[in-house]
């Protein structure tokens, strides 16, 4: 393997286009404008800058990754003769499943084709593919270069072959796998969602301030940050969404937080927008 292309290059695709380029892949990445494009450089830029000032590379390594990345907004361009092609775009399974029959129409029958997604159907993306066996889901965990864990997602027709490839690939960007069935959430998501969701939950019914919960959790049960900050770093509307997919799956129990819910309408999605649970400086 090595040519990996990324569809969709925000927080996620951009990490992955990074780690990639950084173990030596060449890599092709691709989004739907130029201005997309050009902020998804950005970061990649960004990432190395400050790999190079913490002493994590040398100048000549950055270089190296840089010059291994190639954008466009085509993705015939990007994709047309990938050994992988990584889907990292909005968690949505209709978008998922046009990126994914337009990746099959264009990518040799022997590239496989994955899905960055945290909670949607594997199974679901490959079914609009002349090629569901080699169809997989890859999950990494953001910050990508810092987060050592990507989940691998087998869906009904994915062969052992594309699993061991995508299993080598992890690794070889220095990642943990663990695999799991195609369910929604997953392993992860489907544990640390409704822990966030009950937190909120906790919080609009008045038991306690989202301050309280999230010292709560960080001194009582050793969490690296509270419910309420860590839903603010990923993204409330990425939260909602995935949430969303597991209560459609799984019931009541997993209903939305209303707070959720209405910070989201109002556009107040975390860190990203300077503002969610709580307040941050842009």
């Amino acid at each position: 393997m090595n040519k990996v292309a990324v569809i969709g290059i925000g927080a996620m695709g951009s990490g992955i286009a990074y780690i990639s380029a950084w173990n030596g892949y060449s890599v092709h990445v691709r989004d739907i404008s130029q201005e997309f494009v050009d902020q998804g450089m950005n970061k990649i830029r960004q990432s190395v800058m400050t790999g190079v000032d913490k002493g994590k590379l040398s100048p000549l390594e950055g270089e190296k990754i840089l010059k291994n990345i190639q954008a466009t907004t085509e993705t015939e361009e990007a994709a047309k003769d990938a050994d992988l092609v990584i889907e990292a775009v909005f968690e949505n399974i209709k978008v998922k499943k046009e990126v994914f029959s337009e990746l099959d129409s264009i990518c040799p029958e022997n590239t496989i084709l994955a899905s960055n997604t945290s909670t949607l159907s594997i199974t679901e993306m490959a079914s609009v593919t002349e090629r569901p066996e080699k169809v997989i889901g890859m999950h990494f965990f953001n910050p990508v270069p810092a987060m050592k864990l990507v989940e691998i997602v087998i869906g009904e027709k994915t062969s052992k072959e594309t699993h061991q490839a995508a299993e080598e690939f992890c690794k070889s960007l220095g990642k943990t796998t663990v695999k799991a069935k195609d369910s929604p959430g997953f392993i992860v998501n489907r544990v640390l969602l409704p822990t966030l969701n009950e937190a909120m939950k906790l919080a609009d019914s008045g038991v306690a301030t989202k301050e309280d919960v999230d010292k709560a959790m960080m001194l009582g049960a050793n969490f690296p940050m509270g419910p309420f900050a860590l839903a603010d770093y990923v993204g409330l509307d990425v939260a909602l969404a995935a949430l969303n997919t597991i209560y459609e799956a799984f019931g009541e129990y997993y209903k939305p937080s209303e707070t959720l819910k209405k910070l989201v309408e109002e556009g107040n999605l975390g860190m990203k927008t300077g503002k969610g649970f709580y307040e941050y400086a842009k």
